[in-house]
């Protein structure tokens, strides 16, 4: 189920997946795009957005659709809040993660679980600049197009290659904020897409949105 909870940031969502895209392999313009990432999501404090997420699975004629609303904050801090066709929330707050369905409250530690952390710092990779391509457990592939970049990620760590085959984020520009993210399991197949809209930058967000207690 962990699937359900990685998150992306966005602003305006058109995704993109019949767009053309370029690989990109020279290195200064890979560099460029990073340096132009870092510093925008340098300029970010907290956002609020919500989000559409669609997953594609083999034996179901129609696609899941679930949404909700993420919130964000520097300090690792995230709330990923499904609201329809059910209630159900996700927080990370430094090393520490929760899952409230239903009333209960199920806590776990983000560091001594690999691939929870490895998880999690997917999570983070949008909002926090670009720590995630220092990574040795991604090989990461660069395209683009006119108005937008993809990074492709294929897992390389046991872990993360027992769960997903492929996964996918779009940026846009010049804005260079991620507009989605598109997982492709590894086992089955099966794809979740998650796009967001209606972001809402630097709104001073209450610290208790992030203290997994509601």
């Amino acid at each position: 189920m962990l699937f359900l909870f990685l998150s992306v940031l966005g602003g305006h969502i058109a995704y993109s997946q019949n767009m053309v895209f370029v690989p990109v392999t020279n290195q200064s313009e890979i560099d460029a795009f990073k340096s132009a990432l870092t510093l925008e999501t340098a300029k970010v404090s907290d956002i609020e957005a919500d989000f559409v997420q669609t997953k594609k699975v083999d034996f179901l004629d129609e696609a899941v659709l679930l949404s909700g609303t993420l919130y964000f904050a520097t300090g690792k801090r995230l709330r990923w809040e499904y609201r329809k066709p059910y209630s159900s929330i996700f927080v990370f707050n430094g090393g520490k993660a929760w899952m409230i369905n239903r009333g209960a409250t199920m806590e776990m530690d983000v560091n001594s679980n690999k691939m929870l952390k490895e998880l999690s710092e997917l999570m983070f990779f949008g909002m926090g600049g670009t720590a995630l391509f220092e990574n040795p457990n991604f090989e990461f592939n660069f395209r683009r197009s006119d108005f937008r970049w993809e990074v492709v990620l294929k897992p390389k760590s046991k872990e993360m290659k027992a769960l997903y085959a492929q996964i996918e984020l779009q940026f846009s520009t010049p804005s260079y904020q991620m507009e989605s993210v598109r997982m492709v399991e590894a086992a089955s197949g099966d794809e979740t897409l998650i796009l967001l809209t209606n972001q809402k930058i630097n709104t001073s967000l209450s610290d208790s949105l992030f203290d997994g207690k509601r």
